[in-house]
């Protein structure tokens, strides 16, 4: 399965994705930008220097057009070079050059090659090779026309991308940790976003959470406080909420209805039944018939359980109540031969429950009681301060394996169809379950027991108080 992302996760990658996107972006806009910079700076300042050394041209003793080099600045220049004109990388290069092309004059270094161009009073820029194979060097040239020459002057471009890398190293070291803050404020507040966007969301899942079969007739999901981007979800989800419910319900109904149209054609079968005589065929007819009637009983059962909608919780004494149940139900169970042995009925249990549903569960315990142990086997029912009600008998129990709760319906601890049907355990699990109740077998050396846990009313007591009649009153004996 594949295993599902979180969404402030998602967007906190996203961001930082495209933040440095973003600063990459800037950077080589930034850098394109400084470079053209440089350029448009190195070509008037190239410009400039060389209208400046036009005016250091002279006439040598021989009519030739010389070049006063100038002194050389006193102040310390980039390290880089050597010098303006000197050294072994200076700064500039030049040569004075004739209408034919004639070299007059040269640096020794990063001289310019080529031809001059038109003889224009303004300085022409251009790129080309030095008189030495190197290059590419941006050239200036002058036309002087007092000497009938063009002075070109030549500088490297290969300093503008050192000028850059400096720019942006000394840009990272001041100004990277600020970056690197924002970028995290960026996450932080993106992420802290999305989950306060969420809360909603997780409303309706707590929401959803709380949805069960019992309150499904009313519980639905409330979007109020979702974003609108998932409304149409809940939408969706209560409308599959509301097909739900509707099938249960036309399932509980067509139980019902079913259940009572054969409640009569087994009652006109079994007297039918019984006015025969006594045979092993007849008998096992009844007993047949018997099992079908307790189906149909324990569907009908079911049927008003899945309902949800009659049953009235309220406070009860829980020794009181079981203590009735027993006494219609002990006087069949012991002239057939089982003991009945009670505890704790007298202990002032206050629980919140059902009269009915109580009934309901030690019926159908006493029937398996029935059904499962032999004669002579007893029956323990005891009741504890903390609204546990413990049902235990002395029979073979159950098989290894059988779930302790979670009972599925029509599941058998043994293989005999006539036993029963599979639905005792899981009409006392779901009645427990409708007074908020837990439902449960207790592991034993021998025989089956089970706990049944109540909600308290009040915190159990130990003393009792003398100043309510109801309080002291004697319970009815158990036959």
């Amino acid at each position: 399965m594949r295993r599902a992302y979180r969404l402030d996760v998602r967007l906190a990658v996203v961001v930082t994705v495209i933040s440095v996107l973003t600063l990459i972006g800037a950077g080589t806009i930034l850098s394109m930008e400084f470079t053209r910079g440089q350029f448009a700076m190195e070509e008037r300042g190239l410009s400039t220097q060389v209208e400046d050394w036009a005016g250091l041209l002279r006439f040598d003793p021989g009519g030739t057009v010389v070049f006063d080099r100038p002194a050389e600045p006193s102040l310390e220049i980039d390290p880089s070079y050597t010098g303006l004109l000197s050294g072994t990388r200076p700064v500039y290069g030049y040569t004075v050059t004739d209408a034919a092309g004639t070299v007059l004059d040269r640096s020794d270094v990063n001289a310019p090659a080529g031809r001059p161009g038109l003889a224009d009073p303004e300085p022409v820029l251009s790129i080309g090779p030095t008189l030495d194979g190197t290059g590419p060097v941006l050239i200036a040239e002058l036309f002087v026309p007092e000497f009938g020459v063009w002075l070109r002057l030549a500088r490297s471009r290969s300093d503008v991308t050192a000028l850059t890398n400096t720019f942006f190293a000394q840009s990272l070291e001041e100004l990277g940790w600020a970056a690197l803050a924002m970028l995290v404020v960026m996450v932080l507040t993106a992420v802290s976003i999305v989950r306060f966007s969420l809360l909603g969301l997780r409303r309706v899942a707590a929401q959803a959470e709380r949805i069960t079969f019992d309150n499904l007739g009313h519980q639905r999901l409330s979007g109020s406080s979702a974003p609108a981007e998932v409304q149409p979800l809940i939408a969706a989800v209560n409308h599959a909420l509301d097909g739900i419910r509707a099938g249960a319900v036309a399932q509980r109904d067509f139980s019902i209805h079913a259940a009572h149209e054969l409640r009569t054609p087994l009652a006109d079968l079994k007297l039918r039944l019984e006015s025969l005589a006594s045979d092993p065929d007849r008998d096992a007819a009844m007993q047949d018939v018997d099992a079908m009637a307790r189906l149909i009983e324990q569907l009908l059962q079911i049927a008003r359980l899945d309902g949800s909608t009659v049953f009235s919780l309220q406070s009860l004494h829980l020794g009181e109540t079981v203590a009735q149940i027993l006494q219609e139900a002990a006087p069949r169970l012991v002239s057939d031969g089982w003991s009945l042995e009670a505890d704790g009925l007298d202990d002032p249990v206050q629980i919140i429950g059902d009269a009915t549903l109580i009934a309901l569960i030690m019926r159908n315990l006493l029937d398996n009681v029935r059904k499962h142990t032999l004669a002579g086997s007893t029956v323990r029912v005891s009741i504890s301060s903390d609204g546990t009600l413990l049902f235990a008998d002395t029979g073979p129990g159950l098989p290894s394996g059988f779930p302790c709760s979670s009972f599925a319906r029509f599941v058998r601890g043994n293989d005999d169809a006539r036993s029963g049907s599979g639905l005792g355990l899981s009409i006392c699990e779901t009645a427990m379950r409708r007074m908020h109740g837990t439902f449960s077998l207790k592991p034993t050396v021998s025989g089956a027991a089970f706990r049944m846990v109540f909600r308290l009313d009040r915190p159990p007591s130990n003393r009792t108080d003398m100043s309510n009649p109801q309080a002291v009153a004697s319970r009815p004996p158990i036959s």
